[in-house]
């Protein structure tokens, strides 16, 4: 496994409000401090050095987004955070939210990476506290070398769900999964699954990955579902 690892997730046109990515951003940067056990110093370009954990800072700099993206509104925001701390060594988030544009080739979501000896070890909290603070349609935790290894099953580029070593998939994709899942799936209380080994950190060997993927292919539980508003426990 390479590092670094990466949790990414993504979700349909979603139109959101300044205020509302600000708190979204405000609490996953909190629950990252508590992965990494230590208040991790986040930073934007945008705003060189000033912490991103301060509500006025995350503020300013969404908002600034925002009034740089007037000619095209429906495409969102895009953003890109570091930090690094004594556990983590390198941690980066890169975002494009707040888009509604129903073009396919634009897509909400959210990039998490990370580099640590036991880069593993935080990936299932990072997946959790992603899916409960941005509620994607579906995430995963990846790697480079995994993209590239699954890229026959699982081409880059295209708008569907793609399986890590770690994987969620939303409610309504659940309900539409193969029976040949069930082993793998911890159950959500909202109806959505984490996709699983069940053991230790919880990952799934490449080739176990590869089968599921090549069985989500071409299946209802892949095919493109309809964004819609939702606030239920995600506690994994």
């Amino acid at each position: 496994m390479d590092k670094p690892l990466i949790v990414r997730g993504f979700w349909g046109p979603r139109p959101e409000s300044a205020e509302r990515i600000t708190d979204r951003l405000l609490a996953f940067l909190a629950l990252l401090d508590e992965v990494g056990d230590e208040r991790l110093g986040w930073t934007s370009h945008r705003l060189p050095g000033a912490s991103l954990a301060e509500p006025e800072n995350a503020r300013r700099v969404i908002d600034d987004a925002f009034r740089r993206n007037t000619d095209a509104p429906h495409l969102g925001i895009t953003q890109t955070f570091e930090a690094c701390g004594h556990g983590i060594e390198q941690l980066s988030i890169t975002m494009s939210v707040g888009g509604y544009s129903d073009s396919p080739k634009v897509r909400n979501g959210i990039v998490v990476t990370w580099q640590r000896d036991d880069a593993a070890a935080p990936a299932g909290s990072i997946l959790c506290h992603l899916v409960s603070v941005w509620e994607p349609d579906w995430a995963a935790v990846t790697s480079r070398s995994l993209l590239r290894e699954l890229a026959d099953v699982q081409p880059v580029g295209t708008p569907t769900p793609k399986l890590g070593y770690l994987s969620y998939l939303s409610a309504a994709r659940a309900v539409a999964l193969p029976d040949e899942f069930g082993p793998h799936l911890a159950r959500l209380e909202d109806g959505g699954v984490m996709i699983n080994s069940g053991e230790g950190a919880g990952f799934l060997p490449v080739e176990t990955i590869r089968e599921l993927a090549g069985m989500l292919n071409d299946h209802p539980a892949a095919r493109p579902v309809p964004d819609r508003p939702r606030r239920t426990d995600r506690s994994c």
